[in-house]
């Protein structure tokens, strides 16, 4: 009876993610600003791999698996509040400017920003903690290329 009434105080330890979770999630939201004009197109496709290639040195068949994962899972996806938690819990500052820096790449890869795109790059930046002057000079370094 005791063991029963301890377990219920017990905090369950959750293995931490591994690096292929913390690469699924940058991926998911590279694609949410993607799709979020309702349709990806190649060229955003091809942003995101670079992107990816950028932060991990992955290959070229690893890069196609994560992002076409990535792809699958923000069909059905609801919510970005676990993919911006590992997010948060993994990346240096240093690192979320350089993804938030990819979300505007992806955003402007078809030579437009749409309303949709900006709001997601608006959230998410948000979301991780990226202050609004970074969110500004990363649009900014991402327009100037």
């Amino acid at each position: 009876m005791f063991a029963a009434f301890k377990s219920l105080f017990e905090v369950a330890t959750e293995a931490p993610p591994t690096e292929s979770q913390i690469q699924s999630a940058a991926a998911l939201l590279l694609i949410e600003v993607a799709k979020a004009d309702q349709s990806i197109e190649q060229d955003e496709l091809q942003r995101i791999q670079e992107v990816l290639s950028e932060q991990w040195s992955l290959s070229s068949a690893e890069l196609d698996q994560l992002i076409n994962e990535a792809t699958e899972t923000a069909k059905w996806n609801a919510s970005l509040h676990e993919h911006v938690e590992l997010v948060n819990a993994h990346f240096s500052q240093a690192q979320k400017y350089q993804l938030v820096l990819g979300l505007w790449r992806v955003a402007c890869a078809d030579q437009v920003i749409h309303h949709h795109e900006e709001h997601l790059v608006r959230r998410v930046a948000d979301l991780l903690h990226v202050s609004h002057k970074d969110f500004i000079r990363s649009k900014h370094e991402a327009l100037e290329n």
